[in-house]
């Protein structure tokens, strides 16, 4: 019987990695159609939330998803907030408000996103040991 390392695709780490990323997705969801008055406010500025749950939906993806390209991770939830705040264009928002969402969102995905990109640059420049 062959036992699962740790860092396996089914072993534990990779499933609470799985796991956790759903329930990012779900929470950024919730709070995008959720009502106002319903959805408390975590930090003191709305942009920083933006920035927050796009960093931390961002880093759970690249957990969660090893072998999908940094890059495409971080177009595809740069496009996920354009629609998101699209949606909350139909339901109350102003341009403005919508455009500064998402700025702080694609501002999370990019700090999320960096330093992944900066390593594997990193290792390409490195030189083999003497």
């Amino acid at each position: 019987m062959r036992t699962l390392s740790p860092y396996s695709d089914t072993g534990p780490l990779a499933v609470l990695a799985r796991l956790s990323f759903l329930v990012v997705l779900t929470a950024i969801v919730v709070a995008t159609l959720a009502p106002g008055w319903l959805v408390p406010q975590l930090l003191h500025s709305h942009n920083l939330e933006h920035f927050a749950a796009f960093y931390v939906a961002t880093v759970a993806a690249l957990a969660a998803l090893p072998g999908t390209p940094a890059r495409r991770i971080g177009l595809a939830f740069v496009m996920f907030s354009l629609l998101l705040q699209g949606v909350q264009l139909f339901r109350e928002a102003t341009f403005q408000t919508a455009m500064e969402n998402w700025v702080a969102d694609t501002g999370g995905v990019l700090a999320a996103i960096a330093p992944v990109i900066v390593e594997r640059f990193r290792q390409r420049l490195r030189r083999p040991a003497l």
